[in-house]
């Protein structure tokens, strides 16, 4: 049945192109000029990719319109799922599912055939050309969300993940926000660093276990050694402790150079998954997009408008995002006698150590991030009163660069807490002709 996709492709092209040059498919019967119609049979859906040129934002407009109404009565075959259409590119794009007879569902890692070597790497699936889809760890995208709702694939996406990561020299560090259940096991893998956190209370003595390993390679100069990958699975569920937040933020944010990378996975992809600091979700630039519930879910686990997650069909069918390329993607499975073959390790580390927040570096101890001078400015700042216009201004004047909104809304808020630190400790702060002085209230006032 396989067979039959090319022919249906072309079918449907064919019918497309008609209807255009006849000004079938414009409001106002003037004819649409299609440059060129390319076919794609992927694993679970065909697609046209259509070169209409200048005409393209009136192809798109027809073909979206009223639910891609006209769209759906093109397409030669009994389709599955919401029909697409979008821009790719300079093409327009039209995408509708294959039915179960035509469609490549099961897919293994081991039937791709193909070994990934590196450090960060893995095999992810089966994209549109039947080429394996590899994966990695990179500056271009050091993080990555894999996303998606019940059904979607994910557990099975993950699990190959870590897996394979496994056997690339890898450490991993795996926490599970429901019980364990989506990663149960796993911890008996190699490079494994310790139990599998099920928890709050072992997410946060994991999560600061390798805050703590990124900040003494920063402190060590040492950023050349095996690269740390923090898993958390279902992490919707644990984003109410703001401790957790505050750690994947500073891995989010920092751990790149460090070669300390952070996977997050979610069933439920909103804003509110990475907590209230946008930053997460920006420095997350890697994306596996699977089934989501709707378009704003989509949106998030995208990381843009289009393409849309919410008409995937689910079982394993993805858009793999990184910047600058999304490839529609059919995720492979690990097979489980595969899994359980690798079963044989324990972890390194037989419990995570208590979490101490004291000797966690949080927001407000950001050293690591931030040189001496920076934070002298920014103590200044805060004793002023000023804002971050000011602030930007005082570090360009100090001969320190202009920093990014992030950076300087950071560096802001360090400013003021220090200041709060200071006062609540019962020093009097004074602003001298060299700067910041203090004194402390029972001996100099």
């Amino acid at each position: 049945m396989i067979d039959q996709r090319q022919p249906l492709l072309n079918q449907w092209a064919t019918s497309i192109d008609k209807a255009a040059r006849m000004g079938a498919l414009s409001s106002d019967t003037k004819a649409i000029s299609i440059r060129e119609i390319g076919t794609i049979a992927g694993p679970r859906a065909g697609a046209l990719e259509l070169d209409a040129g200048f005409d393209a934002g009136r192809l798109l407009r027809t073909l979206a319109a009223d639910d891609m109404a006209l769209t759906r009565q093109f397409v030669p075959w009994v389709f599955v799922g919401q029909p697409a259409v979008y821009m790719q590119g300079r093409f327009v794009r039209i995408e509708a599912g294959w039915d179960d007879a035509l469609a490549q569902k099961m897919i293994s890692v081991k039937q791709l055939n193909a070994r990934p070597n590196g450090s960060g790497h893995w095999l992810a699936g089966m994209n549109e050309r039947g080429r394996a889809v590899v994966l990695h760890l990179s500056d271009l995208a050091p993080h990555f969300l894999i996303a998606g709702t019940t059904g979607s694939g994910k557990s099975v996406c993950l699990r190959s993940m870590v897996t394979q990561l496994s056997q690339r020299g890898d450490r991993l560090v795996l926490i599970d926000g429901k019980f364990g259940e989506g990663l149960r096991n796993l911890d008996r893998l190699p490079g494994i660093v310790g139990p599998l956190a099920v928890n709050i209370d072992t997410a946060r003595s994991a999560l600061a276990w390798a805050v703590a390993e990124m900040v003494k390679r920063y402190e060590q100069g040492d950023t050349a050694g095996a690269r740390v990958v923090v898993v958390v699975d279902e992490v919707q569920e644990l984003i109410g402790d703001a401790a957790i937040v505050e750690m994947i933020r500073r891995i989010a944010a920092q751990g790149r150079a460090a070669l300390v990378s952070i996977i997050l996975a979610t069933q439920h992809p909103t804003a509110k998954a990475f907590g209230d600091d946008a930053s997460i979700k920006r420095n997350v630039t890697g994306r596996i997009a699977l089934r989501t519930a709707d378009y704003k879910a989509s949106e998030v686990a995208i990381g843009q408008a289009t393409p849309r997650s919410d008409w995937l069909l689910g079982a394993g069918d993805a858009y793999a995002v990184v910047p600058g390329q999304v490839q529609r993607v059919q995720i492979a499975y690990m097979e489980r006698r595969e899994i359980d073959r690798l079963l044989t390790s324990t972890p390194t580390i037989a419990a995570w150590p208590e979490y101490n927040a004291e000797g966690v570096p949080s927001g407000n101890t950001s050293a690591a991030a931030y040189n001496g001078a920076e934070l002298a400015v920014s103590l200044t700042n805060a004793y002023q009163g000023h804002g971050r216009p000011a602030l930007v201004k005082a570090l360009e004047s100090a001969g320190l660069g202009k920093p990014g909104v992030e950076r300087a809304m950071r560096l802001l808020k360090l400013g003021r807490e220090q200041l709060d630190a200071l006062r609540g400790d019962g020093w009097d702060v004074c602003l001298s002709a060299d700067g910041i002085d203090t004194a402390d209230d029972a001996n100099e006032m």
